[in-house]
């Protein structure tokens, strides 16, 4: 853009939330929109690069939401333009955890300790939001939210690693 002018809608970001935003004014009757993207390209998470000659997924690996009572709308564009897809049903899935002799915790242990992670996490972050203080750890301190033992490093990796692909104490 090389002049300043002025828009009804400004959008944030040409990802599918940006696009869909744009789509669904612009059948709505707003066609005065700009839509702004920090990076060259559109897609947001959405991307590929080409890696020893085969064109790797970066990002947007999987659709999450869908089964529920209303249809996520990137399911529907996958399904009209015939994108292969496999439904993930994990309704009956069960996690074993294993101590540091190969054994299988017991699940009432292991179910007792995720419980108790999940309630002190809930509990911390209650009480950093009614402080609204904002934690330093010095340089080179371990934070306290690292996990440790071998059934804390389990929990970890299912709570953030295994569900969001990335980990919560970095």
């Amino acid at each position: 853009m090389d002049s300043a002018s002025r828009s009804a809608v400004i959008i944030i970001g040409a990802g599918v939330s940006g696009i869909s935003a744009a789509k669904a004014l612009a059948e709505n009757g707003i066609a005065d929109l700009l839509i702004l993207e920090a990076s060259d390209r559109i897609g947001g998470r959405i991307r590929k690069e080409s890696f020893g000659g085969v064109s790797v997924e970066l990002g947007a690996g999987w659709i999450a939401g869908v089964g529920g009572k209303s249809s996520n709308p990137v399911w529907e564009i996958a399904a009209k333009f015939g994108l292969r897809t496999c439904f993930s049903d994990y309704s009956n899935a069960r996690y074993n955890i294993y101590d540091q002799s190969g054994k299988i915790f017991p699940s009432g242990i292991a179910a007792d300790s995720y419980k108790k992670a999940v309630d002190s996490a809930l509990q911390r972050l209650r009480d950093l939001e009614s402080n609204c203080v904002e934690e330093t750890i010095p340089n080179g301190a371990e934070s306290p939210l690292t996990p440790k033992t071998p059934i804390e490093l389990a929990i970890d990796f299912i709570l953030h690693d295994f569900e969001m692909a990335g980990k919560f104490h970095d």
